[in-house]
């Protein structure tokens, strides 16, 4: 998937007192289309550490705390 994105930041969401990474001021999302929050800044940091590191192509597999994070929000 080519990279769609230009900017990678972290805010934190006062109502839920989590932490989501943006991208383009967007909220990652997961497979099932719910946002991508965490609840630590360090955490969601290291996560857009991944979105930020990926070139002109997303490499999905390259990104293991994404997978992570995602995959526990939809088993939540």
């Amino acid at each position: 998937m080519k990279r769609f994105y230009k900017a990678v930041t972290v805010e934190a969401d006062d109502a839920t007192s989590a932490f989501a990474v943006m991208l383009d001021r967007k909220p990652v999302q997961t497979p099932a289309r719910k946002p991508l929050q965490v609840p630590n800044a360090t955490l969601a940091q290291a996560i857009a550490a991944e979105w930020e590191a990926q070139g002109d192509e997303i490499v999905v597999s390259s990104m293991a705390l994404t997978q992570v994070a995602a995959t526990a929000l939809e088993l939540a």
